[in-house]
């Protein structure tokens, strides 16, 4: 993308609100999206990235939401928990439309045709603000607990006091958005996984489309005209396996912001910075 093109784009954005408006301008459509392509055996997924196996993102949620409307949306979560998904609090209010209840799917490469679990309630970050995305943190509780094991098993959440910003470590993104802006069907499974590299604060800031007014509790991986998150991976993992030969999967981020221009925009994409919310986590565990 030429610096003219993303000077344009900026200026488009002047005044805009970060979040608001998820649901109908990404969640309803990508739900429409991804039945229809499950009846056909096709798949949406992250861009440019590696189709997952079993068991390669154990700790992945594949969340339908029904707003009041009526409408169903999509969003991707991470479970914490043999009981509790944590995901955006825009997937449940993105400022327009509201949730009315959800359902999590587990363990599963697909997501409509997939053993789903009820979510029993939802927890909003009491300081989440959808024009701003600040605090975008949602905690679902489910209405009974699942099993766990080589598929299905929850990430690890950081220590209370950790400090570690992660910047240049390799971290995983995982969710059930599309393959590209122009995602043609496709034999393959929904589930998509991407490594990718934790920026530094001062990169992050100035390679967002829309740079948050508070950039310290906000985490970024650095977009491609070949990769990037794409609609349904709102709210996913953003993970370090393995970390430090541990074999766990420590998360680290929820993916909050997203291009407007596209998946494959070159645009970083934001994430919630975990470690700035380990308490409030934990608080509803």
């Amino acid at each position: 993308m030429s610096l003219l093109a993303i000077s344009c784009c900026l200026a488009l954005l002047a005044g805009q609100t970060l979040g608001a408006g998820y649901h109908e301008d990404v969640g309803i459509p990508e739900a429409t999206r991804i039945r229809l392509k499950e009846a056909q055996k096709a798949s949406e997924r992250i861009s440019g990235g590696e189709t997952s196996a079993y068991g390669d993102n154990p700790y992945l949620a594949g969340i339908l939401i029904t707003l009041r409307s009526g409408q169903l949306s999509v969003c991707s979560g991470t479970l914490v928990t043999t009981k509790k998904v944590l995901t955006a609090a825009q997937c449940w209010y993105d400022g327009y439309n509201v949730g009315r209840k959800a359902e999590v799917v587990l363990g599963s490469l697909q997501l409509f045709s997939s053993y789903k679990r009820d979510v029993l309630g939802v927890v909003v970050h009491s300081g989440y603000k959808p024009s701003t995305l600040y605090n975008d943190l949602a905690m679902m509780t489910l209405r009974s607990s699942t099993w766990t094991g080589s598929y299905l098993s929850p990430a690890f959440i950081p220590a209370v006091n950790e400090t570690n910003k992660y910047d240049g470590l390799e971290a995983r993104v995982s969710g059930y958005g599309k393959t590209s802006d122009y995602d043609e069907f496709n034999p393959e499974t929904n589930q998509q996984a991407l490594t990718v590299t934790v920026m530094r604060p001062w990169e992050c800031y100035w390679n967002m489309a829309r740079r948050p007014a508070d950039s310290s509790k906000i985490m970024c991986t650095p977009g491609s005209v070949l990769w990037g998150t794409c609609g349904a991976d709102l709210g996913g993992p953003l993970v370090i396996p393995n970390f430090n030969g541990t074999g766990n999967h420590l998360l680290i981020g929820v993916t909050s912001i997203q291009s407007p221009f596209g998946c494959t925009s070159a645009f970083a994409t934001g994430y919630t910075r975990v470690t700035e919310y380990v308490s409030w986590i934990q608080q509803n565990l």
